[in-house]
């Protein structure tokens, strides 16, 4: 029997990716799935390119596999720099993102050194998934519809597919029935759900809050909405903030502004003005007070001046955001921006450190708003301290917890950095 072991890079949609692999191979009669990579033959990495650090970090993987004599699968957002790939790995196979069904066909490829290549798209809705506990990510589209000039995951995921509804509520409900307390719905752009398959993201959102069967689940659990784009949030504003304060959504957003200039904004041709994204936290705030929001940061594009920068440490300052996901531009292959004359190195990194020392000041701050204040905190890890999240989806360290993964328990917020929240049970 061969061993397999499943590397994964990037994001949630890349995780979710990995459980659908994962249910494959363990349906091979010929397969194990192991969680050591030095016991494996294959190793199949589903991998990630939105950062270059990333993409580095891969490559040197992959050459450290081939060093050792492993057989390798690449699956993944680098299957679009198929050279790349080749360079460093002759004989890996090599899988799309589309092509997830077709896993079992390159490990046996791996295994016989033939450096094959799986890319048609298919659809992924009908393959299993590992129902994972307690969280479960439940993708409900791929791909989307802008093109930011920035964007090589685009390149790798060209079409929004989006998933029928019945099959993700299907995916809530077993996903709950087996354990599950935290459904992450993700995508590349959850607010691009639907536009293929005339429905949207409040259609599948409210089939979700009114399925019956659902509701007859007695068990407590949390929906988390991934990524959405400042464009469709604007446009289903009312309808987002309403299905927010329903009781099993986390009061949680995450929105990509990616710059506080303008002008960058444009040259980035990203479909949304700065301005949208103020004025839709400035709303969100407004309705659901404490709401955690959430945005990214890219520093260091292109055409980013010096005054383009400060507009941006002034836009995290005027909406102070919750976390501030923060990267130094890295030029994509494929990319328009990688044709664009590029920033110094040392500039962007100047920027880099200028703007990190301001989004934890911003963030410790927000955190500390919490001290003092009493919240039911669902425990999720113990590795290396018991920690979960309250229903701001904020993470909640647990001092002297003593009760099992799984249990929610009271605590009153008794410390904050600018990662996380410390509490104290109140009922020891």
């Amino acid at each position: 029997m061969h061993k397999i072991y499943v590397k994964t890079y990037g994001c949630t949609l890349n995780q979710a990716d990995s459980d659908i692999l994962s249910a494959l191979i363990l349906d091979n009669a010929s397969y194990e799935l192991t969680q050591d990579e030095d016991e494996s033959e294959v190793v199949v990495l589903n991998t990630c390119t939105v950062k270059g650090a990333t993409e580095n970090k891969i490559i040197e993987q992959i050459k450290r596999l081939q060093l050792i004599g492993k057989k390798i699968v690449v699956a993944g957002c680098l299957t679009a720099n198929k050279d790349k790939i080749r360079k460093f790995a002759p004989n890996a196979s090599i899988i799309g993102t589309s092509s997830l069904q077709f896993i079992c066909n390159a490990i046996d490829d791996a295994i016989a050194g033939r450096a094959t290549e799986y890319l048609r798209n298919h659809p992924k809705d009908q393959l299993p998934k590992i129902l994972q506990v307690p969280i479960m990510r439940i993708p409900i589209n791929e791909g989307c519809i802008s093109s930011c000039n920035f964007c090589q995951t685009k390149l790798a995921r060209p079409f929004l597919s989006s998933y029928s509804p019945k099959t993700i509520v299907k995916w809530i409900n077993k996903s709950v029935a087996n354990g599950a307390r935290e459904i992450q719905l993700t995508s590349m752009d959850t607010g691009a759900y639907g536009l293929d398959i005339k429905t949207n993201l409040i259609e599948l959102l409210d089939l979700i809050i009114n399925d019956d069967s659902s509701t007859k689940i007695d068990k407590e659990f949390f929906i988390r909405i991934g990524m959405l784009n400042p464009a469709h949030v604007k446009k289903m504003l009312p309808d987002i903030i309403r299905i927010l304060k329903d009781k099993h959504f986390y009061k949680f957003i995450h929105i990509p502004v990616q710059t506080g200039s303008e002008k960058v904004c444009r040259e980035m041709n990203r479909d949304h003005t700065v301005k949208d994204f103020i004025d839709i936290v400035d709303a969100l705030r407004k309705s659901i007070p404490e709401i955690m929001i959430s945005t990214d940061i890219i520093v260091g594009y292109p055409t980013e001046t010096k005054k383009d920068f400060k507009e941006t440490l002034n836009l995290l300052r005027k909406t102070n955001p919750d976390i501030i996901n923060l990267s130094k531009f890295s030029a994509r292959p494929g990319t328009k921006a990688k044709e664009l004359k590029q920033l110094h190195n040392d500039e962007i990194k100047k920027r880099s450190t200028e703007a990190t020392e301001l989004v934890k000041k911003i963030t410790e701050e927000r955190k500390k708003r919490y001290v003092g204040k009493e919240y039911r905190v669902y425990i999720m890890e113990d590795d290396p301290d018991p920690k979960g999240r309250n229903i701001n989806y904020q993470q909640v360290v647990v001092k002297n917890f003593k009760g099992e993964l799984g249990d929610f328990v009271e605590v009153k917020i008794v410390d904050a950095n600018h990662g996380s929240l410390f509490g104290e049970p109140l009922h020891k």
